[in-house]
């Protein structure tokens, strides 16, 4: 599946939704997420940011925003291709996302409290950007 295309986004949110283990570890989670990767032109020309919509163990939406889009965002984790890319072939995500690499911003501390929500949401990324 093509990456930063509205078909991915909605795979995202279905793998989300179709696990029950995710929605057991996010049971409690109440914010929007964007996973935002920064471009270097190795494989993307422009950003993309990827909005979910987490609230409570589901994703109730997933989109790509435009560039300058505007969205209520509670929590957005942004690095270079690159430090994405290392992170789905396999590098230990916990000593990536702790390497300064990894830029998260808004409510970090919240964000930390679901770990295992986390690693879902890199599980899934590991199985959309395979081509990587």
């Amino acid at each position: 599946m093509e990456f930063a295309t509205q078909a991915c986004a909605d795979e995202f949110s279905r793998c989300l939704n179709d696990n029950p283990n995710y929605e057991n570890s996010a049971k409690t989670w109440e914010g929007p997420l964007v996973l935002e990767f920064v471009a270097e032109s190795a494989r993307l020309q422009t950003d993309v940011r990827l909005w979910l919509d987490l609230w409570l163990g589901k994703c109730r939406s997933a989109k790509l925003l435009e560039n300058g889009e505007e969205a209520q965002i509670d929590y957005t984790i942004s690095a270079p291709e690159s430090m994405w890319a290392a992170l789905i072939v396999g590098d230990d995500p916990t000593r990536l996302l702790m390497s300064g690499k990894f830029k998260i911003s808004d409510n970090t501390g919240k964000l930390m409290r679901f770990p295992l929500a986390a690693g879902f949401i890199i599980k899934y990324l590991e199985r959309l950007l395979a081509e990587w």
